[in-house]
């Protein structure tokens, strides 16, 4: 892929208007089935600014307490760092801070809504999303939900010990404090119809009903006492006492659903629990990590079996019979299983679960124009997201079928725009042309790179969590965090080039630690193979080099805002530092133990990005002195970074002693990063020279 080339006015228009970053997404935000920009988000989370992360995740996710528990992560599936070593912590990164910024309830300004009102049925994911999003754009949207609580299938059949209640009232809270109404307990397709809800005076309605009923087997005995659905089974299971006593279960089905059937009936004190499925290991639908998690529990796994009979003693269960299956698919990986109808497995048990799958409850669009197919499904239109009644449209796994809940959330996205466009009178049209992403990091440039153990999630052990439905996965605390935030690679951040500004003066191809620039006439700098450092912007004489993830003077501006709110005769000292080896807490832990003098504390991803210009900008802006703490020699995940900074140092203190300014007031802590030791000395001795040079004390 070729460098990013433009004059230094398309720049400033482009930086302006906020569309420079978009120029190229990083694979994880590509992934992402709601786009969400996970490398902004973690690169806030990695600089303590907790609270500004989780606003650039709620702007595409309503739900992301929700989703930093069960979220399949694609986006760490396509990860750059997986050719590193290991994907960053997204998820997990995800759940810190809405634990961190989020549970006490956040204020929310409603939107004025000055528009029609919109009835959405089904309180799911996808229904509250498109309802959020309708509600931001002024309208006045009301949720209808047969349920005694918010959230649909989140709620009814994700087992509390991977997504606790009040996490997920949490996010349905902050949705209906945005202007969202929420009716529960009421059923559209009885009294209430879809024309009823037309009288009321909705201008159109969304269907959003989920895949809500579970779908059994027809085979001999399935009538028998002891066998049950998934969904009823789930929705029933509660930490209220032990539902099977010395019971022995076998779960038919392979997939996620059938992994949370087995280990909630694990909780509910069976004895025994065996998941037979059609498929293979390698083609097993349910997500690894829950089949692992699965068999630390002692749920047993067994392949290639499919249901034949319930064998039936004095009306129950007493066992039930597989034939062996041959295939699962067809050569066109379509869906067809083939037996052996002579090889016969019966497995002893007393209750059956089945969870081979869901369909839809369609009970609304009878007897209107609401049109359902000869298969039980809606008629739909995927292009505009519109049924077959003009003024009905359709979100969520009703349409897309079985999914994940951020790809849930994503169909609602869509309907809402449709449902905007259908009230504005504009055409439908929901085709997106996405940036395209960085390309894969070239075996050269990985061998670079430093590698960065990434934080492991602390858990309950598994002979524990077997007894009850506490929350298992214990979640990262700050430090984890943060330094966990700080592995990302910042993907997509790199270099745009100002044709006008570069002297092709092979400074960038000098400096970079991955030999990446290539300059004939102007310098040319891949985004794929950049890493983002920034060295090359921070080093360029002309200025002509400017990143994609900060602006040329982003440094300046938060030292300014930080220095112009503090009075101007006190000691004012602002420190710079390493953010991928800070700790979190720096003080030694103690918040009492900052000094005082301490104006801010400035994380950057690499002190590769902080350049002489900056350092003098500091005093200028007010500071009476600057500390900066970098990380142990040879640490920095970019190299030569360290010897760079310690020039630019050098270089801004000779600048400084010009200007008639105490060179001891600024300071170059190695090590001081990660030593919260090493840091109070540097910030202390610069205080001391400043304080005796400006009369001022802490």
């Amino acid at each position: 892929m070729p460098g990013r080339q433009l004059t230094s006015a398309e720049y400033a228009r482009l930086a302006g208007s906020g569309a420079l970053i978009e120029a190229e997404w990083a694979p994880c935000r590509s992934a992402c089935p709601v786009h969400a920009d996970v490398r902004a988000y973690l690169d806030l989370i990695g600089r303590g600014k907790f609270r500004e992360a989780l606003d650039v995740i709620r702007e595409v996710l309503p739900f992301p307490g929700a989703c930093g528990r069960i979220c399949h992560h694609p986006c760490e599936q396509d990860c750059r760092r997986n050719d590193v070593d290991q994907p960053a912590a997204i998820r997990d990164l995800k759940r810190f801070v809405t634990e961190r910024d989020y549970p006490e309830g956040q204020k929310f300004r409603k939107p004025v809504q000055d528009r029609a009102p919109v009835a959405v049925v089904g309180a799911g994911p996808s229904g509250l999303t498109a309802a959020l999003d309708l509600a931001k754009l002024g309208y006045r949207p009301t949720v209808f939900d047969r349920s005694a609580a918010g959230g649909g299938l989140l709620y009814s059949a994700v087992p509390a010990y991977r997504l606790p209640r009040k996490v997920l009232q949490a996010d349905v809270d902050a949705i209906l404090a945005q202007g969202v109404e929420l009716k529960l307990g009421v059923e559209v397709g009885g009294a209430l119809t879809i024309d009823a809800l037309r009288s009321q005076g909705f201008k159109a309605v969304v269907i959003a009903v989920g895949l809500s009923r579970s779908r059994g087997l027809p085979i001999p005995g399935a009538d028998a006492q002891g066998v049950e659905l998934a969904l009823p089974f789930l929705a029933s299971a509660d930490s209220s006492g032990p539902r099977f006593a010395g019971k022995s279960v076998v779960v038919v089905g392979g997939g996620n659903v059938a992994v949370d059937v087995a280990r909630t009936a694990i909780r509910l004190g069976a004895v025994r629990v065996q998941m037979a499925c059609l498929e293979n290991e390698k083609e097993q639908p349910a997500w690894a990590w829950e089949r692992h998690e699965a068999a630390e529990e002692e749920v047993a796994t067994l392949h290639r079996l499919g249901p034949k009979r319930i064998v039936v003693r004095d009306g129950r269960v007493a066992g039930i019979e597989f034939k062996a299956v041959t295939a699962v698919f067809d050569e066109q990986g379509r869906f067809s299983p083939k037996y052996d109808e002579s090889k016969l497995t019966t497995l002893d048990c007393d209750v059956v679960i089945f969870a081979i799958g869901q369909e839809s409850d369609l009970s609304l669009a009878r007897g209107t124009d609401v049109k359902v197919d000869e298969r039980g499904r809606l008629v739909f239109d995927r292009n505009t997201a519109r049924t077959s009644a003009q003024d009905v449209f359709a979100c969520g796994e009703v349409v897309t079928g079985p999914g994940s809940a951020v790809e849930a959330v994503a169909s609602g996205h869509r309907a809402a725009r449709a449902v905007h466009q259908f009230l504005t009178g504009a055409p439908i049209n929901l085709a997106e042309s996405l940036p395209p992403k960085v390309e894969k990091i070239a075996p050269a440039t990985v061998n670079r790179l430093l590698k960065a153990t990434r934080a492991a999630m602390p858990t309950v052990g598994a002979a524990e969590r077997r007894r009850n439905f506490a929350e298992f996965e214990l979640g990262l605390d700050e430090a984890a965090a943060m330094q966990e935030a700080r592995r990302c690679m910042s993907c997509a951040s790199g270099p745009f080039v100002l044709t006008d500004k570069c002297a092709a003066c092979l400074t960038c191809r000098r400096v970079c630690p991955f030999e990446i620039p290539e300059v004939k006439e102007i310098a040319d700098i891949s985004s794929a193979l950049c890493q983002g450092c920034g060295i090359c912007a921070s080093e360029c004489p002309a200025n002509a080099i400017v990143m994609a993830s900060y602006g040329p003077d982003a440094v300046q501006k938060e030292v300014g805002a930080a220095l112009a709110v503090l009075r101007p005769d006190r000691l004012r000292i602002v420190v710079f530092s390493c953010g991928h080896h800070a700790p979190a807490t720096r003080w030694g832990g103690s918040e009492a133990a900052r000094p005082a003098a301490v104006a801010k504390e400035i994380y950057l991803p690499s002190m590769s990005r902080l350049s002489a210009a900056d350092i003098l900008a500091a005093f200028e802006a007010g500071a009476d002195g600057v500390a900066i703490l970098e990380c142990t020699s040879g640490a920095c995940r970019y190299p030569t970074v360290d010897q760079r900074l310690r020039r630019r140092v050098d270089l801004a203190r000779q600048l400084l002693v010009e200007a008639g300014i105490d060179g001891a007031r600024l300071s170059l802590a190695v090590g001081g990063a990660g030593d919260p030791a090493a840091a109070s000395k540097a910030v202390a001795q610069v205080a001391e020279r400043a304080a005796r040079q400006t009369h001022k004390h802490g």
